[in-house]
């Protein structure tokens, strides 16, 4: 627990995926989406799934989980889209029933848990692929809305840093015109 783990994925024949779009899915959670070069997170996923974008030119479209827990296990869902063409599997992560002590592995309650990866034949129902459509939506949207709320903060930021330096000048003119000119804090007990 709390290592990273990869859920591998490889376009067959190699091909390079950096123009196409990767949806990743737990069950019908989204868990990222790359599109147009950048990589979107899943909300429940912020700051603990990632791409190897370099890796994408060779057809390697494996997700990576960081700080891997328990909710981790489960059926992950790739979709790959190219124009109007999809790709898509299912890997199962579920935890070994065995359980054995090795040093490099994840640990659970003291001991280390050892993973099974694989792939699964499994038919995903209209009603499941409805609602990963609106959890991929929603994480979009949410990206988007970030960025907008960067820019506009971009944007005030601007606007004070422009008020600033017309003050500066307005000071600047007002000591060059009365170089004896003395500003005292007026919240300072001295008198003006």
């Amino acid at each position: 627990m709390g290592s990273e783990i990869n859920v591998p994925c490889h376009l067959t024949p190699e091909i390079c995926a950096i123009g196409m779009q990767i949806k990743w899915f737990k069950e019908t959670d989204c868990v990222c989406i790359y599109k147009n070069r950048h990589v979107i997170e899943g909300r429940s996923y912020r700051d603990r799934v990632s791409l190897d974008t370099h890796v994408l030119e060779r057809g390697n479209v494996s997700l990576h989980v960081n700080i891997f827990s328990v909710s981790d296990v489960g059926d992950y869902y790739c979709q790959v889209i190219s124009g109007g063409r999809t790709q898509q599997i299912t890997v199962g992560v579920s935890i070994k029933p065995e359980v054995q002590p090795v040093s490099q592995s994840p640990r659970f309650q003291g001991r280390s848990i050892h993973l099974k990866l694989f792939e699964i034949d499994k038919v995903w129902t209209k009603q499941e692929t409805d609602i990963m459509n609106k959890s991929a939506l929603m994480a979009e949207e949410l990206q988007y809305m970030l960025i907008r709320a960067c820019k506009e903060k971009d944007r005030q930021l601007e606007r004070a840093e422009q008020e600033l330096r017309e003050t500066r000048k307005m000071l600047d003119r007002l000591l060059r015109l009365n170089p004896h000119a003395q500003f005292l804090d007026r919240d300072k007990s001295n008198p003006i």
